[in-house]
């Protein structure tokens, strides 16, 4: 892990390693056979509940990393938010265990914890799943801004939240859900899946395909940024200024109508 002169941790990606990968989500061309369908191709199974499973990422594709990968379901064509509520619960309950217990072993700097879905999730795989990487030297949550994680509330229950971000990371439109009393665990994994399904079904009249679900630990609390992804704007590329939309009012109770 390498810093620049701002003080920004950068990563050092094998491309070697990376070549290798197999991708599934490719635009106008006929997939690729799906290496967690193909249950003898993968790496030993660390943990399972069911077609839940937790094995180590063949592809450690970051130098200094420890990557594993949590296989959520054997249906390759199946989403977060089409999972019955028990599935979706032991599917968090797993990714969180590992995540903490990681975080709690004194071996990482960092661990990250996040789901990519849909060609511009920036992922390469179609079957669901989710990424816990730990990072040796890295503090991935160096330039982590808490007021990203906060804005118009859609809806609170005791120790739970669900906001839009009037701060987001990148834009223009992401939705934060807070956890601060592990009572509500179970709630705060069908808010998540309720983001995931406005995004996917209503959000930009249904012409959004692809998010991402980032998991942060932040002064006691859990948050899960369920990020709509579209092509980046411009703006942010080339000068990492955010843009936050205009009428998250309206989204608030568009939410609120169509999934609470």
């Amino acid at each position: 892990m390498e810093q620049d002169q701002t003080g920004y941790p950068q990563l050092t990606y094998l491309s070697a390693i990376g070549r290798d990968k197999p991708f599934t989500m490719r635009a106008n061309e006929a997939p690729a056979p799906c290496p967690f369908c193909d249950l003898s191709q993968l790496p030993p199974v660390i943990r399972q509940d069911g077609d839940i499973l937790l094995v180590p990422n063949k592809y450690p594709i970051l130098q200094g990393s420890d990557p594993f990968v949590l296989i959520e379901t054997r249906e390759c064509d199946s989403e977060l938010s089409l999972y019955s509520e028990d599935k979706l619960i032991r599917v968090f309950r797993m990714g969180f265990d590992v995540w903490r217990e990681m975080i709690s072993s004194g071996s990482y700097r960092s661990v990250l914890f996040l789901k990519n879905h849909g060609p511009m999730s920036g992922g390469s795989l179609r079957h669901p799943h989710m990424q816990i990487i730990g990072f040796k030297d890295a503090d991935c949550y160096a330039h982590i801004c808490r007021e990203s994680f906060y804005g118009p509330v859609i809806h609170q229950a005791p120790g739970v939240e669900l906001n839009v971000s009037n701060r987001p990371r990148v834009g223009f439109t992401e939705f934060n859900v807070i956890l601060t009393g592990e009572n509500a665990f179970d709630y705060f994994c069908l808010l998540i899946q309720k983001a995931v399904l406005y995004t996917l079904r209503y959000f930009h009249h249904g012409g959004v395909d692809s998010y991402n679900l980032f998991f942060y630990s932040i002064e006691g609390a859990t948050v899960c940024k369920v990020m709509p992804r579209s092509a980046t704007t411009p703006i942010f590329i080339g000068y990492s200024i955010p843009q936050v939309a205009d009428d998250l009012d309206w989204v608030v109770e568009d939410f609120r109508q169509r999934c609470l």
